[in-house]
């Protein structure tokens, strides 16, 4: 299984280390069993690199072990740490150090993941690879949620997949000091896809709706247009509100078409809930 995390010796020091650090930054640790800060320092760089390892490379060096390496970078203080990059070490630090500092250290040094994954999803996004942008999109927001770039494009590759509902939040929270051309033309698309989503089976099923005597069929057939206009949320509370009443009416139709809409949707906030009141019903 490929690592990016090494032991290093004289046989793979030019691989990892030289070579290596010309496609990524290469962490550099010089260690010693004999040496108590080692035993704090080695944990903390694995935890770092955890978060972050596709960042950087981490190379430990054991001190006690590979002499040659050592004599030749001429380490005087254990731990030594350096950060390689395009075959050269380019920063160090030596001794104990706090776990503020060392983070900082390894991000002055590495590139920027959260830009460097929605590059990668907006270039998908270019080629029509939908679902992949998304992943990447989102892999992008986890490391940094509150970017108003990555929302943006969040809400663009939700809108271009169809995914209306998830789109509206996010437009809905984006300041108005972050609201740039890009936020105005999906608002625009946003306007476009709700007036298509509105219907003139959904508009007159609506109308029945207010002020029919038996609400049940009328409320699963504007479910089902909801469902086709990809008004999810909408279809889920009308179903929901037919299963409280009877939970399998229609031989069950409801129930079945409700579960589709879970499985289908990416919005796990609405799924977790909707699957809450469900099983409130059944069990």
């Amino acid at each position: 299984m490929y690592t990016n995390s090494h032991d290093i010796s004289v046989s793979n020091f030019q691989e990892i280390i030289i070579e290596g650090s010309k496609e990524k930054p290469v962490l550099v640790v010089f260690w010693s069993q004999q040496n108590a800060v080692c035993h704090t320092l080695l944990p903390l760089l694995d935890k770092l690199h955890a978060e972050n390892k596709q960042a950087f490379t981490l190379a430990r060096i054991n001190c006690d072990v590979e002499q040659q390496i050592v004599s030749h970078f001429g380490v005087q203080s254990i731990p030594s740490v350096f950060m390689f990059i395009n075959g050269q070490g380019v920063d160090g630090f030596a001794g104990e150090q706090s776990a503020e500092f060392i983070s900082a250290f390894i991000k002055k040094h590495t590139p920027d993941q959260s830009a460097a994954l929605l590059q990668q999803g907006q270039t998908l996004f270019a080629q029509g690879k939908l679902p992949e942008a998304k992943e990447k999109i989102i892999a992008a927001a986890k490391i940094e949620p509150e970017d108003f770039a990555i929302k943006l494009g969040l809400a663009q590759v939700y809108l271009a997949m169809g995914e209306h509902e998830n789109a509206q939040p996010i437009l809905d929270n984006i300041p108005p000091a972050e609201q740039n051309m890009i936020y105005h033309s999906l608002v625009s698309q946003m306007q476009i896809a709700q007036q298509s989503a509105q219907t003139p089976e959904i508009t007159a099923l609506e109308k029945q709706l207010e002020t029919a005597s038996e609400k049940q069929p009328i409320e699963y057939q504007l479910a089902l247009q909801y469902k086709m206009a990809n008004r999810n949320k909408e279809a889920l509370a009308l179903l929901y509100n037919i299963l409280v009443s009877d939970l399998n009416y229609d031989d069950g139709a409801p129930k079945k078409t409700f579960l589709e809409i879970l499985e289908s949707i990416d919005d796990p906030a609405l799924v977790s809930e909707y699957r809450r009141k469900l099983y409130s019903l059944l069990y």
